[in-house]
């Protein structure tokens, strides 16, 4: 700030209307900021291998000094802590033949929980075959997790095999329900029907009843959480031919190409998508990509992940990042998404970002995606409630004692 800066910054702080006015702002942006959670969601298909150590861009390290965050709210940015982070991986670990016999993916947990260290608590993992997720809290509010469910539902091979299907988890923080859904769906650009075949089962199947008695009447799983976060390579396509979309890209000219995405056409119509939003965005295609950079020794510490700082346009051009060259010739496509719900009108969720990281090179033939949510939770009110609660429960403990003594 240049020093005529300062001297204008300190002669305003003498004027009670502008004083006054920043005040307000202040106030009004910390009022917004007690009202709301901090929600991370991270998915990514690994192409059956574990990556490197160093997990950013991916997931940025939490890295902050303590004295920062003084209070359980949290500031209106991009950066940690969260109050709730989600990761969500497909074929994670193993390719999918090994993880249907072998589906342990310790390891990826161990470096998960490396990694985000003490300042997060994993809540609960759920694995089936290639499929995993796993629920992390600030440690902070580890004490505000009242209960949680998990459940997994196949789709694959004649509905039996874990192949393909979805896991969910659900969290109760607070009096605020969640719901998380990880999903890998039926591949080929062509099965749009199976594809919508696959989330209508796991909305019917998948078995987290809710957390209060008429959450049950529900028969969409969906609708019985005040958010629900549905991510995972969904797996629809771009309806159009290959050299179609080569030229859109070439063009720069994203907003045309997403006009043929399947997700986005079935979300208006398909009745089990009813009520889900989705991020607006301007990334290219996540998949399919080559694998330009290969990896021999990605388990160590010394091989941070290839990343390149450039723009996808520039990744393109340098041959970095390249579609589909095989026989196969795949269509580049958003299989890989984040959609979202709530189940009031009343119960805001906004989006401080939705990206995806189109410089991870070297490791999968799909991007990551991360999106960064506020949903709405008023810590006064919990705090106030729970303090009641508190001041009840120390009360009957009283009563308690008094009885045994004069007994």
């Amino acid at each position: 700030m240049s020093k005529m800066a300062v001297w204008i910054e300190y002669l305003f702080s003498f004027v009670p209307f502008i004083n006054n006015r920043r005040n307000k702002r202040a106030v009004r942006k910390e009022e917004f900021e007690k009202k709301k959670l901090k929600v991370f969601i991270g998915t990514w298909n690994m192409h059956g291998k574990l990556p490197p150590y160093n997990l950013s861009p991916f997931i940025e390290q939490p890295i902050y000094k303590e004295n920062d965050v003084k209070d359980l709210f949290l500031k209106k940015d991009l950066k940690h802590p969260y109050h709730i982070l989600v990761i969500g991986t497909q074929e994670c670990q193993h390719n999918i033949k090994h993880s249907v016999l072998f589906p342990s993916k310790d390891e990826w947990e161990r470096r998960l929980k490396n990694y985000l260290g003490d300042e997060y608590v994993l809540i609960k993992t759920e694995t089936m075959a290639a499929l995993h997720l796993a629920v992390f809290v600030w440690e902070r509010c580890k004490d505000w997790i009242k209960d949680y469910q998990h459940d997994e539902v196949p789709t694959g091979l004649a509905n039996l095999f874990g192949n393909k299907g979805g896991i969910g988890i659900s969290l109760l923080f607070g009096n605020t329900s969640f719901c998380f859904i990880n999903s890998h769906l039926a591949a080929h650009q062509a099965k749009v029907k199976e594809r919508n075949h696959d989330v209508k089962k796991i909305c019917k199947e998948l078995k987290l009843k809710g957390f209060s008695p008429s959450d049950k009447e529900f028969t969409n799983v969906t609708d019985r959480f005040d958010y629900t976060f549905w991510f995972g390579d969904m797996n629809y396509r771009v309806e159009l031919e290959r050299d179609h979309v080569d030229k859109l890209i070439k063009q720069k000219d994203i907003e045309t190409l997403f006009k043929s995405d399947q997700l986005s056409q079935e979300m208006k119509t398909f009745p089990y998508f009813r009520n889900f939003n989705e991020a607006s965005f301007d990334f290219y295609p996540t998949f399919k990509l080559d694998i330009t950079h290969r990896v021999s020794h990605y388990n160590n510490l010394e091989h941070p992940p290839l990343i390149s700082y450039q723009s996808a346009p520039a990744l393109i051009e340098s041959g970095m990042l390249r579609y589909d060259t095989s026989p196969k010739q795949r269509v580049p496509s958003w299989t890989d998404r984040i959609i979202y719900k709530s189940r009031s009108n009343k119960k805001k969720i906004d989006v401080l970002s939705y990206n995806s990281h189109m410089d991870v090179v070297g490791f999968s033939d799909h991007r990551p995606v991360t999106g960064c949510f506020l949903v709405d939770f008023d810590w006064n009110q919990s705090l106030s409630e729970r303090r009641k609660k508190s001041k009840s429960n120390k009360k009957r403990r009283k009563f308690r004692f008094l009885l045994y003594n004069l007994n």
